[in-house]
């Protein structure tokens, strides 16, 4: 929902401080293809799978324009 809003015109900026969280396609970038390939996951079959490390919970291994200054250690 964070991510929709703010691709949206005038919607908030997001309040995470874990931008890469939300790059659901592993690109670099934030766009709808990031909601629709997280939304696929949900509720669909996708046409590939979320990007490393889910399903698992930790650090995003590839290196990209997206930075993740803080964010909850894996339980």
């Amino acid at each position: 929902i964070t991510l929709l809003s703010f691709l949206f015109p005038n919607g908030p900026i997001p309040t995470i401080d874990c931008d890469d969280a939300c790059d659901g396609n592993d690109d670099g970038s934030l766009d709808i293809g990031d909601a629709i390939r997280v939304l696929a996951a949900l509720f669909g079959t996708p046409t590939s799978p979320l990007s490393a490390p889910y399903p698992d919970c930790g650090v995003d291994p590839t290196n990209g324009a997206l930075e993740c200054e803080q964010y909850s250690l894996c339980p």
